[in-house]
Parts: C-alpha cells; sequence; structure tokens
C-alpha cells in the first residue's frame, strides 16, 4: 500500500505530547511509524529525553529541537537518552517520525545520549555507493537494490510511504524495523 505523506486530510487522533504546551494530531502509519501533524504554535518547554532513539523526516513547516531548525526535507536523529530542550513549531510543522523502541518520556537535565545527534537535507546530501547510512535503522539510498526483509521506504521526491522489498527509483529513505 502506497501512502501519499503530504495528503492534507491526516487522520488518527489528538494526543498531548507530556511537557508540550499544545496537542498534536498522531496518525499511526505501521509499528512505531507516524505523521505527526503539530499545530502552529507547539511548543514542548519541558527538558527530558526518550527511552528510544527517534527518527524523523520535516515534510512540512518547521521543527526546532533542543535548538537545532528542521525545515521540510531534513531528515533528523536523536537517540535515546539525548537531552531535548527548547522544541517549538512556530507556524506548525508535520512530521514523519519513528522510535527504535518504547517512546518514553523522562523529564531530566540529564544527557547521556547513546550516538551522535544528526540533521540531514535528504534532497541534497551526497550519498555513497552503497547508500548513507543514517540510523542503526535507517539508510538513504539512490539505486533501486533488493532487500532480504521487508522495509518501510519513504520515496524522497514524492514523500510517499510504503512497506517493500525493493526499492524504487530515485532518493529513498529506508527503514527497518527494530
Amino acid at each position: 500500500m502506497l501512502i501519499d505523506l503530504l495528503d492534507a486530510e491526516l487522520p488518527g487522533r489528538d494526543f498531548l505530547m507530556p511537557g508540550s504546551t499544545l496537542p498534536v494530531r498522531r496518525a499511526r502509519l505501521d509499528g512505531s511509524a507516524s505523521l505527526v501533524r503539530f499545530p502552529p504554535g507547539w511548543a514542548r518547554p519541558e527538558r527530558g529525553h526518550h527511552l528510544a532513539g527517534e527518527e524523523f523526516v520535516v515534510l512540512d513547516g518547521e521543527l526546532n529541537v533542543s535548538g537545532v531548525t528542521y525545515l521540510p526535507g531534513h531528515h533528523g536523529w536523536v537517540p535515546a537518552g539525548a537531552l531535548r530542550h527548547s522544541c517549538s513549531a512556530p507556524r506548525g510543522a508535520l512530521a514523519f517520525t519513528s522510535f527504535a523502541g518504547t517512546d518514553t518520556w523522562v523529564r531530566s537535565d540529564l544527557d547521556e545520549p547513546d550516538g551522535p545527534t544528526l540533521r540531514t537535507p535528504l534532497e541534497t546530501v551526497v550519498i555513497p555507493r552503497g547508500g548513507l547510512r543514517l540510523t542503526p535503522h535507517s539508510a538513504l539510498f539512490d539505486t533501486p537494490v533488493p532487500l532480504d526483509r521487508p522495509a518501510e521506504m519513504i520515496t524522497v521526491a514524492s514523500w510517499t510511504w510504503e512497506r517493500s522489498t525493493l526499492i524504487p527509483e530515485g532518493r529513498v529513505l529506508v527503514r527497518w524495523t527494530p
């Protein structure tokens, strides 16, 4: 099944993220993958971290996480234990998100990440032969190759999502379920 991630009619339910000021609209895609619509003015002033790493792609708007601004087409990886602060979506945002485990929020000032925090512009980053590893569970490819097991695929040019064993043409973010 092919899903248009930019579809204006986002199904799902409203959800108040711990420590945030306004509810977001979250629609589950498969497993831990979700689309999240952040309303204009959304903020999470509370400091803390998640017990699992989070991968996300901003599809529309602007998302600020710990002083880093993510714009449309930016891929983010925030490892488990990384301190989050000053999170906001001043004009709103739409993002694909997925956690590498249970997305438990812990209020804290500790900063003990299990790896580096990354921001990658998916449309312009140079992809080496064999793909570009982005997280422990994902990579960016620009060459169709068969996979040994199904994976989630986000085609960058069209912002579509599907589960498949064959990487389609173009730039494709491939995510294996942890």
